[in-house]
């Protein structure tokens, strides 16, 4: 059967890019091998000091930037459900005034995959959440290189020849051919999403649901692209249970998207509370000792048993990064 190709514009700056990755793997669960998705990486800021977002006040001035930065996230979060840090960051300074070092290190990333066939398939995705979760809700400073190298450390790349990979000319050339596809397809907003099936394509920009999504492959392939039939779309135990076990963590959001779970009236998105039915099913897993939940920014993550035997010595390599 024919993949529908779904191509995410991007950067892992972008708290909105953040907040759509509930949205992208709910697609990945329900439709499975069906789907094909990638990433361009567009980046959004060049240069605090020349960049001017009026709307929101960044750009310019830098402290100014990074406070109203945090603020921006903050409104963002309790939207779509992805936790921020827990006070101020302050990704920009005099030294690291851009986003492009981070579009460079998924990049590099996806070239690492290539040439290393020893690695994961789809250890650049692991590095994409790494680097987004460890900006947004870590507040480190992913624009800087050593920063970025530790990150690829902390999900099994060897430091070095990631290092070689980051600073070369070939990733730097696909950056910039991702930024002339930007242009070629308008994309002024970030995340974006490219939807190609049997030569047809569809452009759906900004920020977006999972429902929209879903309705767009649908229209898009008359039909032919469907979630999986296998009962996996019901909120139960077993069907959350199964979830945990593919992906290792998660936040409510996420389990709530994949399944589909409608939000208490009145309730941010960023809690377990806010979804009807699932806090039950996460205190019957806890019991059985086969979730785990820790606080992480302004929210919580929840953690199979074997993902929570290794948080203790992940969040100390991921806070050896941040410092």
């Amino acid at each position: 059967m024919e993949k529908m190709k779904i191509t995410v514009f991007a950067d892992p700056a972008c708290t909105w890019c953040w907040g759509s990755v509930p949205v992208l793997r709910a697609l990945s669960y329900q439709y499975g091998e069906q789907l094909e998705i990638s990433y361009v990486m567009g980046g959004m800021i060049e240069d605090i000091l020349s960049y001017n977002n009026r709307r929101l006040s960044i750009g310019g001035d830098i402290a100014m930037s990074n406070r109203n930065m945090y603020k921006h996230w903050l409104e963002a979060s309790a939207i779509h459900g992805m936790p921020v840090a827990g006070k101020t960051v302050h990704l920009f300074s005099e030294e690291r005034r851009s986003t492009i070092p981070l579009n460079l290190a998924y990049i590099a990333a996806c070239e690492y995959v290539k040439a290393d066939k020893g690695v994961e398939h789809n250890a650049h995705r692991r590095y994409l959440r790494t680097l987004q979760e460890m900006t947004a809700v870590d507040g480190a400073h992913t624009n800087d290189e050593e920063v970025i190298v530790g990150a690829a450390a902390v999900v099994g790349f060897n430091e070095e020849k990631f290092r070689t990979l980051y600073r070369s000319p070939e990733v730097k050339r696909i950056y910039a051919q991702g930024k002339e596809t930007c242009k070629d397809y308008e994309v002024h907003s970030f995340p974006s999403f490219r939807l190609q099936y049997r030569g047809e394509e569809m452009m759906v920009r900004g920020f977006t649901t999972y429902e929209t999504l879903c309705h767009c492959i649908s229209q898009l392939s008359y039909e032919n692209i469907k979630p999986l039939s296998d009962g996996r779309e019901r909120p139960s135990k077993d069907n959350i249970r199964n979830f945990m076990t593919e992906y290792g963590t998660a936040y409510p959001v996420e389990i709530a998207t994949a399944f589909s779970m409608s939000r208490n009236g009145g309730h941010t998105a960023l809690n377990v509370e806010s979804y009807a039915g699932l806090p039950d099913i996460i205190d019957e897993l806890v019991k059985e000792g086969k979730v785990a939940m820790a606080p992480k920014g302004n929210g919580f993550i929840f953690y199979t048993l074997k993902e929570h035997k290794g948080f203790s010595q992940r969040r100390s390599e991921t806070a050896a990064v941040v410092q």
